[in-house]
């Protein structure tokens, strides 16, 4: 093989070489870890918003169960045939469970409707526990939301997954998914949230330690985490193993079309 020939094979392997680190090195921890100190490149929040109860609205579905010390009461409840709160009953998979209607009314057996578009579980269970008492006695009613989901997709998995606690943070909710991988952009995840004026698109800074103060710090039923990917990262070289891949493959072809080169 000539100089000439061997000069530009060995430029050729420092490009790819030079190349591929690049792209390897383009991902640091600043990029990945969670809970860091604000500073220009991670968001800084206010310490100004406080973890709020989740306000129902219409399509809820609760869970309510009405205990009594009298058994006839017991019976009364937990063996009505009007299990979903709709006219058509409900299968196992709905016992005890009642919808918030498309007017935020809730339609509760031997009770009537109950306002609960905008009240927290906790303002529903007190307002059936008073009007059972006004007709049964004393009563304890549990109330808990059936539909208690919440949703990632993107780089952080693709599931549906039970929100298996009130207050369970985002940190919480990726563990929960499989965490994000080393190529999601965690500078800016997105959570899609529904409210009375429609869904909302907001998004944050997972990295910040200052998100533990903020409204996305807890996730709300129905949540939606989309996690995009880095934009810079085309070629996906992230760790020892991709890099050697990446050059590896390169110098084969390399040597491959010089072999081509010279038989032609």
């Amino acid at each position: 093989m000539s100089k000439p020939i061997f000069k530009r094979i060995l430029l050729a392997l420092i490009a790819v070489v030079t190349g591929s680190w690049l792209l390897m090195s383009c991902i640091t921890y600043k990029d990945i870890n969670y809970l860091q100190q604000p500073n220009p490149d991670v968001i800084r929040y206010k310490d100004s918003v406080r973890f709020e109860d989740y306000k129902l609205q219409p399509g809820d579905r609760l869970s309510i169960v009405v205990h009594s010390l009298n058994e006839e009461t017991n019976k009364l409840f937990q063996g009505s045939e009007n299990m979903d709160g709709s006219s058509g009953g409900g299968s196992a998979s709905d016992l005890f469970t009642y919808r918030v209607d498309e007017n935020g009314d809730l339609l509760f057996p031997y009770v009537g409707k109950v306002k609960a578009m905008d009240k927290t579980l906790r303002d529903v269970k007190d307002e059936l526990e008073s009007r059972t008492k006004n007709q049964f006695g004393n009563c304890y009613v549990r109330v808990t939301l059936a539909n208690a989901f919440f949703s990632v997709i993107g780089e952080g998995g693709n599931g549906r997954y039970p929100l298996i606690k009130e207050k369970l943070n985002i940190f919480e909710a990726l563990a929960i998914s499989g965490d994000l991988n080393s190529l999601a952009n965690r500078k800016q995840i997105k959570i899609l949230r529904q409210t009375q004026s429609g869904t909302v698109v907001k998004t944050f800074d997972v990295r910040s330690k200052d998100i533990m103060h903020t409204q996305f710090y807890y996730i709300q039923p129905n949540d939606v985490i989309y996690v995009q990917k880095l934009p810079s990262h085309f070629f996906g070289v992230t760790s020892w193993s991709s890099l050697l891949g990446t050059v590896s493959t390169t110098i084969s072809l390399l040597l491959l079309g010089i072999s081509i080169s010279k038989y032609f």
